[in-house]
């Protein structure tokens, strides 16, 4: 009896005990407002050229980050009439701005193959780039090259080099699992040697042939010889995914998602680039890593366009070697 008296104590204690937390509990809550300060607009800048190939550039407004996302919202993104020009140390050449919606069809695939934009959104949405067909300007190795752009008020100003490609030794595949058709799925594995200069940095690109419409870089494509100075290793990579695909092995459902295909015919597209550009792209891999983790520390993607108050973005030389593998 006395038993039962104790444990009915207990239990009618419990349940102040509860009533009690879940009174303070609703007491403490209040609604806090926060009011977010206007971003400064400030002038996007993508550009980037490599060794035959002329230089493009896309020149956007920042928005803000909880601003429209529609389709008329985006297409002003877009800053026009600007001055653009390319140096080169000897011949400075203005580009011109053209836009998709005024190009003919045949032209969209080289565009895509510029932007890493497939040709349906190209043709649907009206992009704009600057570039240039004076091929004095093209990108040639062992090359550095200038860029201004002047627009609304704003005077900006960026440099990046053509590095001498460090091409790789070799590239071979390495298959890990099969998909519900019985495919062998795997990565690309690849070689380097290393030089002993320290602090080269590269970027690692990857095309399906017949399949991916551009290069696109897997994430943490991004590395310095900062651990591998002067060493000879192997490495490997898994498939890139271009931003907004709608293949059908680019769905996370798919079990494709990532690996390179018994049949895939890969070029890659290795880079060498320059400092700048590789914490440009190491931030940018950091930055969309922790997104939606509510406890990932606040980054920006450093840029190289100055003066930075005015503008974000990077302005890019890529001394690329390409080769090519079969997931056979």
């Amino acid at each position: 009896m006395i038993v039962q008296k104790k444990n009915k104590f207990l239990l009618n204690s419990s349940y102040w005990l509860l009533a009690i937390g879940c009174w303070l509990a609703a007491s403490c809550q209040k609604e806090i407002k926060v009011k977010l300060p206007d971003a400064k607009q400030k002038i996007c800048v993508d550009g980037r050229i490599e060794p035959g190939m002329p230089p493009y550039v896309i020149l956007t407004h920042n928005m803000p980050y909880f601003g429209p996302t529609d389709i008329n919202a985006l297409q002003q993104m877009f800053v026009h009439d600007a001055v653009v020009t390319i140096s080169n140390g000897s011949t400075t050449v203005t580009l011109i701005e053209y836009c998709t919606q005024s190009l003919p069809d045949s032209i969209l695939p080289i565009v895509a193959a510029f932007t890493g934009v497939d040709t349906a959104s190209l043709k649907n949405f009206n992009y704009c780039l600057y570039t240039t067909f004076n091929n004095a300007v093209w990108g040639t190795a062992g090359t550095t090259y200038n860029l201004t752009v002047d627009v609304e008020g704003k005077h900006l100003t960026a440099s990046t080099s053509i590095l001498t490609p460090i091409p790789l030794d070799r590239l071979w595949t390495k298959y890990y699992k099969t998909n519900t058709a019985g495919d062998s799925l795997g990565f690309v594995q690849a070689h380097l040697t290393d030089p002993t200069v320290a602090g080269n940095a590269y970027r690692w690109l990857a095309m399906r042939k017949g399949r991916d419409q551009s290069f696109v870089a897997p994430t943490g494509s991004a590395n310095d010889d900062k651990f591998f100075n002067g060493q000879s290793f192997d490495f490997e990579y898994s498939r890139g995914v271009a931003p907004g695909s709608n293949l059908p092995e680019d769905s996370y459902d798919s079990g494709e998602y990532g690996w390179f295909k018994q049949g895939d015919t890969v070029i890659v597209k290795f880079c060498t680039i320059d400092r700048a550009s590789f914490d440009f792209f190491r931030g940018e891999d950091v930055a969309l890593s922790s997104q939606g983790n509510p406890f990932a520390a606040p980054s920006s993607v450093p840029a190289n366009i100055y003066p930075r108050t005015d503008a974000l973005g990077l302005w890019c030389g890529y001394g690329t070697s390409l080769d090519t593998v079969i997931f056979k």
